[in-house]
């Protein structure tokens, strides 16, 4: 909670959805029948998880790799971009250049 105590209500929900998995992805919405596949828009036979989104989906891959270049091997851990400070303006910077999350999010 310190953490995002600063933090705008879009990154606050953000960081909050990416720890919990709850963030509008195709795993997350099939559960609630919005969508009709768990499948990610990009990989058919792949699961949309918060995973996949950020560290395995080749239609990231650019972006991911401004990740990794900013931040190095850390850019592969989970709870290095939702826990340290120096990460977070990175993984915003990946959110809003891949557009996924813009419809429900909007720019963070």
């Amino acid at each position: 909670i310190k953490l995002t105590s600063s933090f705008s209500k879009r990154l606050t929900g953000l960081i909050l959805g990416l720890r919990i998995h709850h963030l509008p992805l195709n795993q997350h919405l099939f559960r609630f029948t919005k969508v009709a596949s768990p499948d990610c828009p990009h990989c058919p036979q792949t699961e949309e998880t918060v995973h996949h989104y950020l560290f395995a989906c080749p239609q990231f891959q650019p972006e991911r790799h401004v990740l990794a270049h900013a931040l190095g091997q850390k850019s592969t851990s989970l709870s290095h971009l939702l826990t340290d400070p120096a990460a977070i303006p990175h993984l915003v910077r990946y959110v809003n250049k891949t557009s996924r999350l813009k419809s429900t999010l909007g720019e963070i």
